[in-house]
């Protein structure tokens, strides 16, 4: 497995262009440097000829050894069980506020419900004595002038409720 040329870059302390422009200067590209995706990977040899050319060593890479898992620590297992425990009781402490927060909604919203009744019952009353009035309007209108005043004093009252 190769190595990209951020990695070189950072192996030998130089920027990443200075590890580019090595390349060209080289000619290493074709048949050292891989394309894949987005990254160039470049092999050992080219990783070597660059470390010659800028005169640096490049420090050896640990082996990676796939069978030696370290065991994770007691300490990082009871830090995470102490975490999924503090979720837990903030998980348990937002439920009960949405369950408080439904009640008082229900509450309001009940409120509002009696609220719109009682102005819809007090509407069809006022709705009734507008259409009486109406009524004794349309019985004031259809009596000759002359006995209109006497008329409308006895349908509509003296007007001192």
């Amino acid at each position: 497995m190769g190595i990209t040329k951020r990695e070189v870059a950072d192996q030998l302390g130089v920027a990443k262009q200075t590890v580019v422009n090595y390349i060209d200067k080289l000619g290493l590209a074709p048949e050292h440097v891989t394309r894949i995706g987005k990254t160039d990977i470049l092999d050992n040899f080219a990783v070597s000829a660059l470390a010659d050319a800028l005169g640096k060593n490049i420090p050896p890479r640990p082996a990676q050894e796939e069978e030696d898992t370290p065991e994770p620590q007691e300490s990082v297992i009871a830090a995470l069980n102490g975490r999924i425990a503090d979720l837990k009781e903030q998980n348990a402490r937002l439920v009960a506020e949405i369950a408080d927060m439904r009640s008082a909604r229900d509450r309001e919203l009940a409120d509002l419900r009696a609220q719109l009744a009682e102005a819809n019952d007090r509407a069809a009353r006022l709705a009734d004595r507008v259409a009486g009035i109406a009524e004794r309007q349309q019985a004031i209108a259809a009596l000759p002038w002359w006995r209109r005043g006497v008329f409308a004093t006895k349908l509509l009252g003296s007007g001192q409720d």
